[in-house]
């Protein structure tokens, strides 16, 4: 089983298909590496795809120490696995959770990257009262269903959201598919990730010096269904990045690389292929 160490000794795991300039792509909460089972066996004829589980994620580690989750070790697990593969420069592609990374990669570490791709990017919480709501709305309840249904929980969540009923209307297998992957999500891991990534969450808004000074390409691909905040956090990216492009899908929700997938992988290999 290919895996990498993390720079705080956790072993990771990663898959490496096809050849060419180097795509890396970085999963959501609710997926793991499988999230882009669309995109890789179409993009690997003439890329090399990267993907990986990030911690607390199966067939990663999932520790149980709280204090190894967080942001800072989310952008860096990306930075470890470039390393281990000897990769200097390359594409990430980030979705939800995954698009906060890359985007944090990118901004912290902006000579390793060659282009971005944020699907569904959102802000974290912008201002207190944001915060609170944003902490004991959707993190607590995401820990309690956890906590006391485990992956089933989280497959309810989602059948109910607003951001996800175009995935099952419009690919009721594929969302099938995700579903059952969810399913078997690790409980504990997915409280440590909510509970350390998502609930110290920065604003982007706050982060407009980095931003601005940002050099490289970057794709924003939303689905006019997503959550309120995507599109506002998109039209602030696409203002303040100085080389941004802004995709939207009509009539599609949160995971547009499923959802959209013929025609963001051909998004993404002409962005790629720049």
């Amino acid at each position: 089983m290919p895996e990498f160490q993390s720079a705080d000794g956790l072993t990771l795991y990663y898959e490496d298909t096809g050849a060419g300039t180097p795509i890396l792509f970085v999963h959501e909460f609710g997926g793991d590496y499988r999230s882009w089972h669309l995109q890789v066996p179409v993009l690997a004829q003439k890329f090399r795809c990267i993907t990986f589980s990030a911690r607390g994620f199966h067939p990663s580690a999932i520790p149980e120490d709280r204090a190894r989750y967080g942001q800072t070790f989310s952008t860096g697990d990306v930075l470890a696995l470039m390393d281990h593969l000897g990769v200097e420069r390359a594409h990430v592609v980030g979705t939800s959770m995954g698009s906060f990374t890359s985007l944090d990669f990118a901004l912290t570490y902006p000579d390793r990257v060659l282009g971005v791709t944020l699907v569904g990017n959102s802000s974290g919480p912008r201002d207190e009262a944001e915060r609170v709501h944003y902490r004991e709305t959707w993190i607590g309840h995401e820990v309690a269903l956890r906590e006391t249904r485990g992956g089933q929980g989280a497959v309810e969540v989602l059948e109910d959201d607003p951001a996800y009923q175009s995935f099952q209307k419009n690919q009721p297998e594929h969302w099938a598919i995700y579903a059952n992957n969810l399913r078997g999500q690790s409980a504990s891991g997915a409280v440590h990730v909510l509970s350390t990534v998502h609930w110290s969450r920065r604003s982007l808004f706050e982060d407009t010096e980095r931003l601005k000074a940002f050099d490289r390409p970057v794709l924003l691909v939303t689905g006019d269904e997503d959550y309120y905040l995507v599109g506002e956090t998109n039209a602030f990216l696409q203002d303040i990045l100085p080389h941004a492009t802004w995709h939207r899908f009509p009539g599609t929700g949160h995971l547009v690389n499923i959802e959209r997938a013929e025609v963001f992988n051909q998004l993404l290999s002409d962005f790629a292929g720049q």
